[in-house]
């Protein structure tokens, strides 16, 4: 399955990119062409990237561009990933930042968080402007907001690669063996209060400045306690300066430390995360709202407890630790509620943790975080996903193609036969049958035929294209037919590619191009077919065209759109896939920038001739195929 997730680069050391790392390293594992859209980590001036996953596979890094979402390039990306193919968009990002245009070409997936109570409106608008978009959540909240407004909503949490985040007491720096208290430079006694998370908002989402007058109450009475932080102390470009409220609450010199600034702009290795948080004897993420909240189970894989609001996916994340409850507050942009925490709550915790017997909940912790572990995440959630909701192939319950009628409607050009019939009769398997439907007066085309040792059938039905396919198809009885030109070259192996595919599908496009020279740019984008291959039950019983069942082919066209129709409507019923390494050649004159010979072939030019009938007569009924269609993606990009 081909599949690009839109989100922060693997290569980053984000919550988003070490999420995406986790994730594509396993679908790549799992056999997935899988390729990275990424909105942050890796900026268009870059250019095409790569991130390499951990069993040693170079997988597509595609840059971002202008936009903060990504959305100005994600549908390009993907469609020069999907290439013919089917594919997937998952998107791990705030999704209301998405506009959703261009969504409904695509299958795509919406990996959203919900970080308010209630879902705010500007997510559940986007999946109203975007109906075909599949949203998943990543928290239980998240799920049973969604499921409330009407969203039915799937559910797969974030993940935490519990062999690295695990109890690390010490580990080899520059040589020799350095504890986690060492690594913060912190005293072996103090008790040690730990936050972990992103200053960048200016309503203080991650409640700093709740945690740190806490803290400071806490600390009266607690003189050997230190809070350490782990985030941009000066807030960045738009939080709050952390130095500045600890200032303001009264601690004093040494009771809050920070990361060293510049290796927190560097960014922390994995292993080293798991040394800091097992420096910590409590995490302290008292947060507004959360839409995952990794550093909770990230600390409790290292067997720390916890300190979180009661609130949104923060209290389901709680395993071994302290909930505390607050005030809801209005989050007027979002137009839903965020929590502030009681100060006191807060302390209150704080004491329950500085009394407890830590050492006893360090197993209790981690029993818990393991339930995220990301290989059980992969294999419980992501697996049967791929299969159940991922998997849009039709099931592979029809007969494989057994045998074929190859129809070929004879247009007056004899010189063709020699190159068509053996190429044929070179890349035959045995299952195949060639037949000509000829036109009684075409004597030369008839002895051209004759010659080759190939039987043919009487064109009773009119001259047009379609009369001739629709006459070889009530003229013959294979449980297949294959609609082709008279100006094909057939190559090795382009049944036994069909077949391939036939358990699936009853309408089997092949490739008209050759090895380094496209033919036809939609046909070898998969998106369109001039040759193709049709189960005759699927004309029998349904009818492979808009006249119904009983008839392969529209009369109502002379020469083009009659294989258009043909495809489209097999494409919006599901039942069309493009096979790409079944090679018919077409050697139209047209493909070979030769207007000499375009103007010098006379069943060309009448076909020319009645074009624009034929268009009209398409976008008259197109949009019957339109009222039939059961498929949720864009037919028509």
């Amino acid at each position: 399955m081909k599949i690009l997730l839109h989100t922060n680069s693997p290569t980053s050391f984000t919550g988003y990119g070490v999420q995406a790392a986790l994730l594509v390293d396993r679908l790549v594992e799992d056999g997935h062409d899988v390729a990275v859209s990424a909105t942050y980590g890796h900026p268009g001036a870059n250019g095409m990237g790569t991130y390499t996953t951990r069993s040693g596979v170079k997988v597509k890094l595609y840059p971002n561009w202008q936009a903060v979402s990504g959305e100005d390039v994600l549908y390009a990306h993907a469609q020069s990933h999907f290439g013919a193919d089917e594919g997937w968009i998952i998107c791990l990002i705030d999704i209301w930042s998405l506009t959703g245009h261009g969504a409904a070409a695509f299958n795509m997936i919406g990996w959203a968080p919900v970080d308010h109570h209630p879902v705010p409106p500007i997510v559940t608008d986007f999946f109203e402007r975007a109906p075909t978009v599949i949203p998943l959540a990543m928290s239980q909240h998240g799920q049973s907001e969604y499921q409330r407004c009407g969203i039915d909503a799937g559910y797969i949490p974030l993940a935490v690669d519990t062999n690295v985040y695990k109890p690390t007491f010490e580990t080899e720096m520059d040589g020799r063996m350095v504890s986690s208290r060492e690594f913060l430079g912190l005293p072996a006694g103090a008790f040690v209060v730990g936050m972990v998370g992103m200053s960048k908002d200016p309503l203080d989402r991650k409640n700093f400045s709740i945690a740190i007058q806490a803290f400071a109450e806490f600390h009266k009475n607690h003189p050997n306690a230190i809070l350490h932080i782990h985030t941009d102390k000066h807030g960045g470009l738009s939080g709050n300066d952390l130095v500045e409220v600890v200032a303001a609450c009264g601690l004093p010199d040494g009771a809050v430390s920070f990361t060293n600034q510049y290796a927190y702009i560097v960014g922390f290795p994995p292993r080293l995360m798991a040394l800091m948080y097992t420096g910590f004897d409590v995490l302290l993420a008292p947060s507004a709202g959360e839409g995952f909240g990794v550093p909770l189970v990230e600390a409790q894989a290292c067997g720390v407890p916890v300190i979180v609001s009661d609130f949104t996916a923060q209290s389901e994340l709680c395993g071994a630790g302290w909930t505390v409850t607050g005030d809801r507050i209005w989050d007027g942009p979002n137009k839903s509620w965020y929590l502030r925490p009681h100060i006191s709550a807060v302390v209150e915790a704080l004491e329950k943790a500085y009394d407890a017997d830590l050492i006893n909940m360090q197993d209790e912790a981690r029993e818990f975080a393991l339930q995220y572990d990301v290989d059980h995440v992969y294999d419980t959630y992501w697996r049967p996903y791929l299969r159940d909701v991922m998997d849009t192939r039709p099931p592979a319950d029809k007969e494989l193609m057994t045998d074929v009628a190859v129809l070929v409607p004879a247009m007056k050009r004899p010189g063709n036969v020699e190159r068509l019939v053996t190429s044929f009769i070179a890349s035959n398997d045995g299952t195949a049958t060639l037949y000509y439907v000829c036109d009684a007066d075409d004597l030369e085309q008839i002895a051209a035929v004759e010659a080759a040792g190939v039987e043919w059938i009487e064109a009773t039905r009119g001259t047009s294209f379609s009369a001739k396919i629709n006459e070889g198809y009530l003229n013959t009885s294979e449980s297949w037919i294959f609609v082709t030109g008279d100006d094909v070259e057939f190559t090795p192996g382009w049944i036994q590619a069909a077949r391939e595919v036939s358990d699936r599908y009853d309408v089997v496009g092949t490739n008209d191009s050759e090895a380094g020279r496209v033919r036809n740019p939609k046909v070898a984008a998969g998106t369109h077919s001039d040759h193709f291959f049709i189960r005759r039950q699927y004309i029998d019983d349904e009818g492979s065209s808009l006249e119904g069942p009983g008839l392969a082919m529209a009369e109502a066209y002379y020469h083009f759109f009659s294989d258009v129709e043909v495809i489209q409507l097999a494409k919006a019923l599901g039942k069309f896939t493009p096979c790409l390494d079944s090679h018919v050649i077409h050697h139209h004159p047209g493909y070979d920038g030769r207007e000499d010979l375009r103007q010098a072939d006379p069943v060309y030019m009448h076909a020319v001739d009645f074009s624009e009938m034929d268009a009209i007569s398409f976008k008259r009924r197109a949009g019957l195929i339109d009222h039939r269609k059961t498929v949720t993606k864009d037919i028509w990009t």
